[in-house]
Order: C-alpha cells, then structure tokens, then sequence
C-alpha cells in the first residue's frame, strides 16, 4: 500500500474514532429533538421507521424548528443578498466610491448564482445539525448552467480534524452504498479499481460501499494548501491538490480541548429528560386513573382469576361479612397540579436555552409593531451576538470564499477578486443589521447629548455631514447604489448653499427697493 495512503488512514482511523466517542449524546438529541434525522448506530434499519415513537412531549422539537428558523432567517436569510464585497477603509474616499461601484455588480452576480443553486434549501438542513453542534456544508463545482451544488453531511458520515489554529480544516466523510455509475458523476477525475471496472461489466447496476472521501489540510503548501483524497480499500481513486475545499465545517460553540461543537440541544439535554421523564410518569398515571386496577378477594361466587372486566358485563358479587364489596377501584394517588407546574417549568427553561421564545409569544396579541418585532431581533442579537464571530469565521466567510472561487474559476468572477487586498466582505443579514442598529441608536444619542449642551447649530458642526449617510446605510444595510457619494452630496449642498445665497441677496434687493420707495413717497 502506497505510504501517502497509509498515512491517510491512520489519520481516518484517528479521526473516526474520536467521532465515536460522542456518538452516543449526539444519539439522544437527535432522538429527542430530530428523530428524523436520527442516523447513529442503525442507520440502514431506520429507514423509513418512526424515529419518534417513544417521544413522549414535543417542546424540544417545536424548540428546534423555531431555533433553525431564527438561524436561517438571521444568518442567510432566503433569496436575500446576506454579504456583500466591499473597499477597505485604508483607501481614498473618491477610490473606495468609485470601487464600491464596481463591487457591487459582482456582489449582484454572486448572489444571483447562489439563489440559482439549492443552497438554500441545504443551508436549512445544516441548521438542524448546528443546533446539535456541528455542521457539515459541501459546496460541489457544478456544470456551467448551474455553477454550485450543495449538500449537507449527516454527522454519522462525518471524522473531523482540529488544526493547531482551532479551524477545522481537515474533513472525512464515509459513504455508504454508491452505485459504480455514479462514480464518474460524483468525481469526473477519478479512476476506478481494475475490480469496480470488472463488477460493472458484469452488472451494470453493481454497487461499492466504504468509499471514503477526504480534504486533508496542508498548512506547508501555501498555494494549494488541500489534498483532495478518494481511496477504496487499499486503493487510491483520486488524489489531487486543491486551493479550496469543498467541506465548510461549522460549529455553534466549543470546548477547548474538543473538536466538535455543542449547540443549544445539548446544553438543554438535561431539562430535555426531566422533560420527558415526567410526560411518561404524567402518562402512566393518567392510564392508571383512567383504565383502574381494581382489588378484589375470592368468596366463592367472584373469581378474579377467571374475571374480565368488559362494558355492559354482569359481575356476580356477594358482600362480605362488613357489608363491603370483594371488588373495588385503587384509589387516586397521583398529583396533577405538581406534575403541570413541573412541566410548564422544563418547557420554559427549554424554550429559554435553545432561543425559541424571547419577550413572550409572538401570537399573544393578533398586532405587533415595527418597533417590537427590532426589538426581539436585538434581544436575540444580544443572547448569539458572541457566538456569531465564530459562525462568521468558520461558516460565512468560508461560504463568500468557496462560491467566489467557484464562480472565478468559471470565469463569471475577476480572478484577482479572492487575492484583491483592497476588497473585504461585509455582512448585511437581520442579526448583523440589528447590530449595527445599536450603533445608530448610539449616534442618536450622541447627537441629542450634543444638541442639549450646544445646540442644533454647533452639533452639526462636530460630524461630517457628507460621509453620515453612506455609514447609516451600511449600519442599516441599505443598497450602497441608492445613496449618493460624497462628491454628489458636497456637490448638492454647494447648490443648495448657492441657492439660498441667491435667495437672500433677491431678499436683500427687495428690502432695499422698499427702503428707497418709502424714501421718495416721504419727500
């Protein structure tokens, strides 16, 4: 076996098993709260089973829905344009207008080729496993009419690497059965075994499992600093370097000494099974009173051995010596209201945990206003707003750099676009807008401050009035193209300053004329 191959498995086998040892927490939360989604440990004998049978409250689940749908709507919010290219703050100001221009129509392109793609049906199904923790993201190269395929990973396909900048850079993912003719679709460079080949001449239907596939970081290569690997066996079908990965590994937050993440789900594991173990002992004793055991004793003419409770059933029964029945209902020995507190309890502390209900429910009144409904994107802005520098890092710039490169590489982008150090990425999704709407209230307050202590006059005076509104815009995520640069802008207050010094010279003229008519009338 070739070296660099075996050197690829021992990492595999590392790597893999490490994703063992959590396997079973992430069994339980995709149990509780995905069960369709559920894939560990049977994932062949699940298919098409009811996951959810032994579920026995669904607050995590509808918990899970609403946190996947704040996620999708904060982050990449669906056919919205999410980031943008933007100039560097070091240039000019006449050079970054100028730049941002030109930006904008390849920000128009980008995006048109994303909405075009699934990614935003995948994305959605990356939420669900970054609400456990982790998420695996593929972004494929496509044919020229459709440029990008998405897919998402399910965590039992997945062995991850954490490299010595707590990126996870290095990507394993095991596939299951694989039909050979799909093989070429999947990778047009690889070469089949001498074996597969035999196998499909004899069954064109014929099909390979355990094809593993890998991006194996190379920090030493700084040019292509991936190996794109696909090996069977002990044999190599593609190996090739890469510039640009197709894994996009993301995680919701983390432990130091861990590679993979815990999200929301996990943290609200044990109210989780509190939650559950009370429905199942609310349940049983709701059976128990409902569908009574009865005591009973034998005197001869009532037999409990042969009886059978059934409606409309005549029970032969004698009284005993005390006048008593032989057969009578267990008394009730559960406590409703206790278990109802304990559950409103468990559901309020998994709502809480897992972001599903900030500031009360939004159908407690049929109206909401404007100022409310920024309000609950500010309060969720404040709970994730320190996670969100790490979904930033890991998840969105890995996204703009994967499709950009994609789109370059096809020639729909500048290829200088991705190496262009005057180019950034900025991010205009609600959450970001929402933060940067905390920076307006900010400059409102400043100028209310100002004008209390100096006046509306001097206040202005302190600010650049030219540069105001394109910093509003890009706080509110407002279209760069609908506001005005600040050349135009300079050039309409000399205009209006032009004109209102027209104005008061005609003004001065007409008070004058007056003077001297009042003058000669007087005379």
């Amino acid at each position: 076996m070739d070296k660099q191959l075996e050197n690829y498995k021992r990492r595999y086998s590392r790597a893999r098993g490490e994703s063992f040892n959590w396997w079973p927490m992430l069994e339980s939360a995709y149990h509780y709260c995905i069960p369709n989604r559920n894939l560990f440990y049977y994932p062949d004998q699940n298919k098409a089973a009811q996951k959810n049978i032994k579920v026995y409250d669904t607050t995590q689940i509808a918990a899970t829905k609403n946190f996947v749908s704040k996620a999708h709507n904060s982050f990449t919010p669906p056919q919205q344009t999410w980031a943008f290219y933007d100039a560097s703050d070091a240039m000019e100001d006449q050079e970054r207008e100028g730049m941002r221009q030109m930006l904008q129509k390849f920000t128009d392109v980008t995006f048109n080729y994303i909405h075009q793609s699934n990614f935003d049906t995948i994305i959605n199904e990356c939420y669900y496993d970054l609400a456990v923790g982790t998420s695996v993201l593929v972004i494929s190269e496509g044919d020229d009419s459709n440029p990008l395929q998405c897919s998402s990973i399910p965590l039992d396909q997945v062995a991850i690497e954490e490299s010595a900048n707590h990126q996870c850079e290095t990507c394993f993912r095991t596939w299951g059965e694989i039909r050979l003719d799909d093989i070429p679709n999947l990778w047009p460079r690889a070469k089949p075994t001498s074996m597969m080949e035999q196998a499909y001449k004899q069954d064109p239907n014929a099909t390979v499992t355990n094809i593993i596939e890998a991006a194996i970081h190379n920090p030493g290569n700084v040019i292509a600093p991936y190996t794109y690997v696909v090996w069977h066996n002990d044999e190599m079908l593609l190996h090739e370097s890469q510039e640009s990965p197709p894994f996009i590994i993301f995680r919701w937050s983390k432990v130091n000494s861990e590679t993979y993440g815990r999200g929301p789900i996990i943290d609200a594991l044990p109210s989780i099974f509190s939650l559950q173990t009370a429905a199942y002992f609310e349940m049983t004793a709701a059976n128990l009173n409902i569908c009574k055991p009865y005591m009973a004793y034998s005197d001869g003419i009532f037999n409990p051995f042969t009886f059978q409770m059934s409606p409309n059933s005549v029970i032969p029964v004698a009284p005993n010596s005390n006048g008593q029945w032989p057969i009578s209902a267990l008394p009730d020995v559960a406590n409703p209201n206790f278990m109802q507190l304990t559950t409103i309890d468990l559901r309020q502390q998994i709502n809480k945990l897992m972001y599903s209900n900030p500031l009360g429910d939004i159908h407690e009144s049929p109206t909401r206003t404007a100022t409310e409904l920024s309000l609950r994107q500010s309060n969720l802005a404040e709970e994730i707003g320190p996670l969100f520098t790490r979904l930033q890092q890991e998840f969105l710039d890995k996204v703009i750099d994967r499709v950009t490169y994609i789109l370059a590489k096809k020639g729909l982008l500048p290829a200088s676009l991705r190496a262009e150090r005057g180019v950034k990425v900025r991010y205009k999704s609600p959450l970001t807008i929402s933060q940067g709407q905390q920076d307006v209230i900010s400059f409102q307050n400043y100028m209310q401050t100002m004008q209390q202590i100096s006046g509306p006059e001097v206040a202005l005076t302190t600010i650049d009035t030219t540069r105001l509104p394109s910093w509003i815009a890009e706080k509110l995520g407002v279209d760069a193209s609908l506001v005005n640069t600040q050349e135009q802008m300079q050039q309409q207050y000399q205009m209006q300053q032009e004109q209102q010094d027209q104005q008061q010279e005609m003004e001065t003229m007409a008070q004058a004329q007056q003077l001297e008519g009042g003058g000669a009338a007087g005379a």
